[in-house]
């Protein structure tokens, strides 16, 4: 019987990962290597200066790297590609893989998958939630009912609003289904523009910017691409209608962070929903931070869950052993 591909697993939560694979594949080797951040992806060693611990913990790691044929992982620091000579796929836990595409050390040969979870249904509750929040007021009426007072804003209704999204794949789609069935009108940006059922229009890669003067809300959801970066310019949000929302929980780069503040500080946009930054951790001493119209979050619009993640990936692997195609394989050329 061939021996079974070795899968190393790298991850702020390697060893909980690791355990719920076991479970799920219990004949396979696997190993673990816990990361101290999802932002570096730079591994856990022990203690500072623990001496024969980190070294150990050195030798583990170069021991679980070098032999391992598939990896799991978020995000690996420099050098670790270059030191796995056995890897053949990388399965990203989640649906951006740009980190590993932009990597000069992954091999052309090397499978690119990448993870769908539930992020459409978390993101999509995300989005309609920071919605409703901003038309209904919540933070006004909070502020009115701690000093008692009894006073009404306009209610605005989301079925009365349009909504453009930028991108219509895993993230875009199912928040495109949820607003229509809450009445909401659709705009939709795609790379080839085809029509989707339900959108009330679809815009291309060279069209998009059409649809932005109708966008009562814009939200920002395409991969991260060498055509995507820096795509919402100043000219972009200038031609959104003033009040207007942006929501982005793709990639912090597709926004030109220092034409969005303008925006905001001038009073153009009414609101800027952030869950994602150029620099994560968002930098302490960042203007976005004290901007009261914008609301942000530590990219936690769709969170990686474990259960869901290891079953998508053990259906994976059991295709890999087997010689299928896998599921969610990236098309390194269009970068998604």
């Amino acid at each position: 019987m061939n021996k079974l591909p070795r899968i190393c697993v790298w991850h702020t939560q390697g060893d909980t990962y690791r355990d719920a694979l076991r479970e799920r594949l219990p004949d396979t080797p696997i190993e673990a290597i816990n990361a101290a951040t999802h932002e570096t992806g730079e591994a856990v060693l022990g203690a500072p200066d623990s001496g024969p611990v980190a070294s150990h913990g050195t030798s583990l790691i170069a021991d679980a790297i070098s032999s391992a044929e598939i990896l799991l992982a978020w995000k690996v620091p420099p050098r670790t590609l270059t030191s796995m000579p056995a890897l053949r796929w990388v399965q990203v836990t989640g649906a951006g893989v740009d980190h590993f595409l932009e990597s000069t050390e992954l091999s052309a040969a090397v499978t690119v998958t990448r993870s769908l979870g539930r992020f459409g249904i978390q993101i999509s509750e995300y989005i309609i939630g920071y919605l409703l929040h901003h038309l209904i007021g919540i933070d006004t009426y909070r502020e009115k009912q701690m000093s008692h007072e009894w006073a009404r804003n306009n209610r605005p209704l989301l079925a009365d609003r349009t909504v453009g999204i930028i991108g219509l794949g895993s993230l875009g789609l199912p928040t495109a289904k949820a607003l229509t069935a809450l009445g909401a009108r659709v705009l939709g940006a795609s790379h080839s523009g085809l029509a989707v059922p339900g959108i009330d229009n679809v815009f291309s890669a060279s069209s998009w910017r059409n649809m932005l003067s109708e966008c009562n809300a814009l939200v920002i959801a395409a991969p991260k691409t060498v055509e995507t970066v820096g795509m919402i310019d100043q000219s972009a949000l200038d031609a959104l209608p003033k009040g207007a929302i942006v929501i982005n929980i793709s990639r912090g780069e597709l926004i030109d962070e220092d034409a969005l503040l303008e925006a905001l500080e001038r009073g153009h946009l009414g609101a800027a929903v952030l869950d994602v930054f150029a620099a994560e951790p968002l930098p302490e001493d960042h203007p976005l931070w004290d901007q009261s119209r914008a609301w942000i979050t530590p990219h936690i619009a769709a969170p990686s869950e474990i259960e869901v993640i290891a079953d998508e990936f053990t259906k994976n692997y059991r295709r890999y052993v087997a010689g299928d195609s896998l599921l969610n394989e990236v098309d390194r050329r269009r970068g998604y």
